[in-house]
């Protein structure tokens, strides 16, 4: 993902539109796909540009502010405060970054993969490389659509109503919404024709490599409910990627070990900084900091409680605020870092609550159980599941401390409430809600139409085939 700025600059130029909602991506303004790719080369910077709006910060963020992992910072003026007290509306602006942002990214993509069409690689190395680009765009359309998919359909049944999946360049057509299973065929088609392309030597984890498909492919079998699937998947994944140690799990959040990297957004100087989403300016105080209740959970001598906050300002010095510290900057650049989106732990804990719906409660536990032990650096407790419900809540306990502030936690507490019977529940014993804390409404109800994102009112304005997500005007 590394970025060549002028290029790049050309590019966005190329990509630049006005229209009336997300899915118009070709007025007269733009520069036809004939005229912007021509050659191989070309396409070599249209991907730079893709992999540079591949932005799944806007997942962690609006997860961190809705769920139970946030409070309402000491410095806080008012920011954030609607999101934070569940009020999510058409207009709410991550709420519509996620539609707007991965339909932006399907579009580019759409566009470089119809101009591709035409290009004729010259040698064996252009091929090579003609190849790779075109299964990096293949597969990020398919992990934009399942995000959409996850936060924009209420379940994960084939026949629920679900988003548009766009496999083509938009010029007049108004698509309408697809079901769950039309928009999981396309994302399964997209992986295995990226698979067709990508080179199998390839091990760089800020691109696309083979395991990617592995590790995207377990994801999406868990939140379906394809388990067996979801259990071999992931332990193809836990052969080749260990569980990392606490030095290296410090490491890794310093952008300094791969370990149990499977693949991750490159972030360069020039990029947002993701430690500084939830501070003034990147880097001043924060308007939201780590709820109390998360900081209390996590067990003495774990390395992840330092790796999930700090009570350190931008100069390192003691306040008395719990900063978010999962991206606390690498390479001298403070708040600077990659984002993580496959690791070997959550494919471990994929792996065990799989095992744990399909019965297989003395399988989870041991899975459990090696996470901890890694994390404290001792033996850890085995756990002893009784039945689903304590498995997946203990599950689900380790998912919230490992994969916090990764993007997980609002659809984790969504996707499982069938079995939990839990929305979402902010301490208020902790002052995480109601009282002095700056918030009132503590739950959302497992069964609240709000754990189903709104479409944008833009989308809503521009085409006339787009519908609502049921409970929003």
């Amino acid at each position: 993902m590394k970025k060549i700025n002028l290029s790049i600059l050309i590019l966005l130029l190329a990509f630049t539109y006005s229209c009336n909602d997300a899915l118009d991506i070709l007025p007269e303004n733009t520069i036809p796909e004939e005229n912007a790719f021509q050659t191989v080369p070309d396409l070599v910077i249209g991907m730079n540009a893709v992999f540079s709006n591949y932005a799944p910060e806007a997942n962690f963020d609006f997860s961190s502010i809705l769920t139970d992992d946030t409070k309402v910072g000491e410095d806080n003026g008012g920011q954030r405060i609607n999101e934070h007290n569940f009020v999510v509306t058409a207009n709410t602006f991550r709420a519509t970054q996620i539609w707007t942002g991965n339909y932006a990214l399907i579009n580019s993509i759409n566009r470089i993969i119809a101009a591709a069409g035409s290009i004729t690689p010259q040698d064996a190395a252009e091929q090579a490389t003609y190849n790779n680009i075109l299964g990096e765009l293949y597969a990020l359309r398919a992990i934009a659509h399942f995000d959409l998919l996850s936060f924009y359909s209420q379940d994960y049944n084939a026949a629920t109503e679900s988003v548009p999946y766009i496999d083509y360049v938009v010029v007049l057509e108004q698509p309408a919404r697809n079901t769950v299973g039309e928009v999981l065929t396309g994302i399964q088609a997209d992986i295995t024709t990226a698979q067709g392309f990508i080179d199998p030597s390839i091990t760089d984890v800020t691109r696309i490599t083979q395991d990617f498909f592995t590790a995207l492919r377990a994801r999406i079998a868990l939140y379906t409910g394809d388990n067996p699937t979801a259990i071999t998947l992931s332990q193809q994944l836990l052969n080749n990627y260990p569980i990392a140690n606490q030095t290296q799990y410090i490491s890794m959040f310093d952008d300094e070990d791969n370990t149990e990297v499977i693949f991750k957004a490159d972030r360069v100087v020039g990029d947002p900084l993701a430690g500084g989403t939830w501070m003034f300016t990147n880097n001043g105080g924060s308007f939201i900091e780590v709820s109390n209740e998360l900081v209390s959970i996590i067990p003495a001598g774990d390395v992840r409680n330092t790796t999930i906050w700090t009570n350190q300002d931008a100069t390192f010095n003691a306040d008395t605020q719990e900063r978010v510290n999962k991206y606390p900057g690498s390479g001298g650049n403070r708040y600077l870092n990659d984002i993580k989106v496959f690791r070997s732990a959550e494919m471990l804990l994929i792996n065990a609550e799989a095992k744990a719906r399909t019965s297989d409660f003395p399988g989870a536990a041991i899975m459990i159980q090696t996470l901890r032990s890694a994390r404290t650096g001792t033996t850890a407790t085995l756990p002893s599941y009784a039945n689903i419900n304590e498995a997946i809540n203990d599950i689900l306990f380790e998912r919230r401390i490992e994969l916090a502030f990764e993007g997980h936690r609002f659809l984790d507490l969504k996707r499982t409430r069938d079995i939990t019977g839990s929305g979402i529940v902010r301490s208020q014993a902790l002052n995480d809600c109601g009282g002095t804390s700056g918030t009132s409404n503590c739950d959302l109800a497992a069964n609240d139409h709000r754990f189903t994102l709104p479409v944008p009112a833009a989308e809503l304005d521009g085409n006339a085939n787009m519908t609502q997500t049921p409970g929003y005007n």
